[in-house]
């Protein structure tokens, strides 16, 4: 017998299934019909369209940055209205190419729209590739092996500079090359890590001290963060620059009517119900605040709740039963808007904060602030706000009893607050976040 049959045989006895499925297989195969010749020709084209495109990417003579905005197919949060910002100010900045790369880059039927339209512009592109119907293989099939293959596709893009928008990139950005810049938003996982959910605290453990040691550069949105990096070991200043934000979301927001049940006299906090916005500490204030004076505003709360809430809740609730404090909950933009305006005061007694965009908010809306007695208030804020410490409530209760007790002050810092808010811009962020994606690269940014 020659040695191939022989060996068959062999094999056949050894793997049975297999030798089944190979006869099922051959009993098949003369059915099965050869590719029409027009699918074939489609096939062709599209495969020269896509490594067209792809050339294409690879020559382009501008700075070429790869950023994940993955975020805006969920509700956007403050993260996500930061990115947002940036890219709606860079869109047509010069010499300049941003590549957008959304949950993921192969399109589909089944594959959810962005909560948000994506910002547009010369200087950016949303990376997606289009699987046609007439192709040899079936759509079914190659989207999901396009999408195994997608680390490689954004390699293949050849991106000058990776931008991590929130700590770290992705894990299908890891084989693409080009310098990477990380935004740093906080260290709250070093300075308050009982404040944090543990799938979040988790993730930062173990990811983020990788990020920050592969960056070229780091972008953080204070320069109190910045100090925090050097302190921890994380960086050398040199690596960091300090980049702040705009002035929030509602800058171009106009108010609308307040939301029902809003009280005619309210003090306002802004802000997720949770461990790190020290709202006990807040409640207790408040309580102070009764003993002290007949004639106070309610205590109104704008957000939602947050995690570790059960006490929050129960003291929210007991408060609310007392007639002293209001829960309005999430509200739209419009409506925030008018609570700011109209706020005897807002108080932002936070534990800890890398920037505290409601601080900003306040102060553009010319409302009296007291916030917490942090080095990031300090530099956010400046001389328009009061300033307790987030351990003491009978000092917040101070500070809210004196600005009560002193329209003259309260108009002064609301004159103040509308200042210090001018001088932050989200073109000056867009700007100056570009030219650190410039240095990064080692290129000089255009004039």
């Amino acid at each position: 017998m020659p040695f191939g049959r022989h060996l068959k045989r062999a094999l056949a006895r050894r793997f049975p299934r297999t030798r089944r499925a190979y006869n099922r297989l051959r009993a098949y195969r003369p059915r099965l019909p050869l590719p029409r010749l027009w699918r074939v020709r489609a096939t062709a084209r599209w495969l020269r369209a896509t490594l067209a495109t792809l050339a294409a990417r690879r020559r382009d003579a501008r700075l070429t940055v790869a950023v994940d905005v993955t975020a805006f197919w969920e509700p956007l949060t403050g993260i996500g209205w930061y990115l947002y910002r940036l890219l709606e100010h860079l869109a047509d900045f010069p010499g300049l190419s941003v590549r957008l790369y959304g949950p993921t880059v192969v399109d589909s039927p089944d594959l959810a729209p962005p909560v948000v339209p994506l910002p547009a512009g010369p200087a950016l592109e949303t990376v997606t590739y289009r699987v046609p119907e007439d192709l040899v293989v079936p759509p079914g099939l190659l989207i999901p092996l396009l999408r195994r293959l997608e680390p490689l596709l954004i390699a293949a893009d050849g991106s000058q500079v990776l931008f991590a928008p929130n700590y770290f990139l992705p894990r299908r950005f890891l084989l693409a090359g080009g310098a990477r810049v990380a935004t740093i938003h906080d260290l709250g996982v070093r300075q308050v890590p009982w404040t944090l959910r543990p799938e979040t605290l988790r993730d930062l453990t173990d990811r983020l001290e990788h990020a920050l040691f592969e960056a070229a550069r780091l972008i953080t949105v204070s320069g109190a963060i910045r100090d925090e990096l050097a302190a921890f070991g994380y960086s050398r200043p040199e690596r960091v620059r300090v980049v702040h934000h705009g002035p929030g979301q509602l800058a171009a927001v106009e108010p609308t009517a307040k939301p029902p049940g809003t009280p005619a006299r309210y003090a306002l906090h802004v802000g997720t119900l949770e461990p790190r916005k020290n709202i006990l500490h807040l409640l207790a204030a408040w309580r102070a605040l009764r003993r002290r004076l007949d004639d106070r505003p309610v205590l109104v709360l704008c957000g939602r709740y947050g995690w570790k809430t059960e006490a929050i809740r129960r003291e929210v609730a007991a408060a609310q039963a007392e007639g002293w404090v209001r829960h309005l909950g999430y509200v739209a933009e419009g409506e925030l808007a008018a609570l700011y305006r109209d706020a005897e005061v807002v108080l932002l007694p936070s534990l800890y904060e890398g920037f505290g965009l409601p601080a900003l908010e306040a102060l553009a809306a010319g409302a009296p602030l007291v916030c917490s007695d942090l080095p990031v208030r300090h530099e956010v804020a400046g001389g328009a706000a009061l300033y307790a410490s987030p351990d003491e409530p009978e000092e917040l209760a101070d500070r809210v009893a004196g600005l009560l007790a002193d329209p003259e002050l309260a108009r002064e810092l609301r004159e103040r607050g509308r200042h210090r808010a001018a001088e932050f811009s989200w073109q000056r962020a867009a700007r100056r976040t570009a030219a650190v994606w410039f240095e990064a690269a080692g290129e000089p940014p255009p004039q």
